[in-house]
């Protein structure tokens, strides 16, 4: 009974969280943050989750929420000053000088880049919008275009090359104690390679579509710049080359990332860049409680032998190369199923907190890439097609499976590979 009670309320929480439903006849949408308290209330009243599960949940997570709320602030300051249109008036005139396939690699270089700085669900929730409506002023009745340069947005991003790059691999290396040099060592060389072949996909899928357009040559007006937008930006490359500077002393990324949302609010404030309620709205409450709840739902199918099977599985490949490709190609599965929250939370249960276990990067690595699959793996992935359909340019089930599958595939077996060695 309470097997099949932890199995339902994860699906409940998965379900509502991806699909965000209305409720009649209130018309309230269910949120991503609503549906994991629902489930944690559920599984305290099942006595699956207790009192003390909670506030351990906290003294895992908190640094690694603390760090994605401030990097949400700060990211938040870059886009009220205008840095993203920007970028976009920058790329623009790019592409008028220059062929679509060019315009195409400067697109997908950013898109890599940004969501490494930043986090991969505010990189799809400010590019997407900003490129659908670029190529259509460049390449007018270029569906194909389009489409190209949006998948570019989503793709772009596959392992996550540092640790504040997503919000699971910030939660499991805190709770394994993979420290942020000691992570980008491994992961950057995986996310540098699995780029490479990602681009090589879509570059030759959207070969033909990218060789038949052809922008207008026409001068770029560049809006006059904010004053606090050089400030910010260099803030910004600031606290980004703080991180392994930070982390070969010992100290804590956390507090670099506190120190930097401070230090954007006080640019903002100097420069009267936005209301400070509008500067917190860009910090997620609900992705936050999201992530807290999940942690604590997926910790209730312990005491249901969920995660005791799933590492028994792992066991089966006994170690080295053998088990790498069965761990990351199970989390990548899993992920592209149940969400990648979930299944990297299970995934750390089941390997334990073994910070140089390779097994654990190779998890990370397929709950990474897995959401190239289908669109429930990942938050991202459901903004993304939420956006598509909003900018009158949806990508069919079908479309976003194949393509996902046939950049999933190699780009996996190349980032296993290289983990293998």
């Amino acid at each position: 009974m309470f097997q099949v009670a932890a199995y339902s309320t994860l699906a409940m929480t998965v379900t509502l969280a991806l699909t965000r439903p209305r409720l009649r006849p209130s018309r309230v949408r269910v949120t991503p943050g609503s549906a994991a308290l629902l489930g944690v209330i559920v599984l305290v009243a099942l006595r699956l989750v207790a009192v003390g599960d909670l506030v351990a949940s906290l003294r895992v997570q908190w640094r690694p929420l603390l760090s994605l709320a401030s990097i949400m602030l700060i990211t938040g300051v870059v886009d009220e000053v205008g840095a993203f249109e920007r970028l976009a008036a920058h790329i623009e005139a790019y592409a008028r000088r220059t062929s679509a396939a060019r315009a195409f690699a400067l697109v997908f270089a950013v898109s890599l880049v940004t969501p490494s700085l930043l986090n991969n669900d505010a990189a799809v929730l400010l590019l997407t919008p900003l490129v659908v409506a670029l190529t259509r002023r460049l390449y007018p009745g270029r569906a194909g275009v389009t489409e190209a340069f949006a998948f570019a947005v989503f793709l772009a991003p596959g392992v996550a090359p540092l640790v504040v790059s997503n919000p699971m691999n910030m939660i499991v290396a805190e709770y394994a104690g993979i420290r942020f040099n000691a992570y980008a060592a491994t992961m950057l060389p995986l996310a540098v390679a699995g780029a490479l072949v990602t681009f090589a996909v879509l570059r030759w899928r959207f070969a033909r579509a990218l060789a038949g357009a052809v922008a207008e040559p026409r001068t770029v007006a560049a809006k006059p710049r904010h004053p606090a937008e050089r400030g910010v930006v260099a803030l910004l490359v600031v606290v980004f080359a703080s991180y392994p500077v930070a982390a070969a002393l010992g100290g804590p990324i956390w507090l670099v990332t506190v120190v930097g949302a401070i230090a954007s609010l006080v640019l903002a404030r100097a420069h009267d860049v936005a209301p400070l309620p509008k500067l917190a709205g860009h910090v997620s409450a609900d992705i936050l409680l999201f992530l807290w709840g999940v942690f604590l739902i997926v910790g209730g199918l312990r005491h249901v032998g969920v995660v005791a099977s799933l590492s028994s599985w792992y066991a089966l490949a006994g170690g080295g190369a053998a088990k790498l490709a069965l761990v990351g190609a199970t989390a990548a599965v899993g992920s592209a199923v149940v969400d990648n929250h979930p299944m990297s939370i299970l995934n750390m249960l089941a390997l334990g907190a073994h910070g140089h276990d390779r097994a654990l990067l190779a998890a990370l690595v397929g709950g990474d890439l897995g959401p190239r699959l289908l669109p429930i793996g990942s938050l991202a992935g459901l903004l993304w097609m939420d956006l598509m359909r909003r900018a009158g340019a949806p990508v069919p089930l079908g479309r976003f499976v194949r393509l996902g599958a046939l950049v999933l595939v190699p780009t996996l077996i190349v980032s296993l590979l290289l983990l293998a060695a």
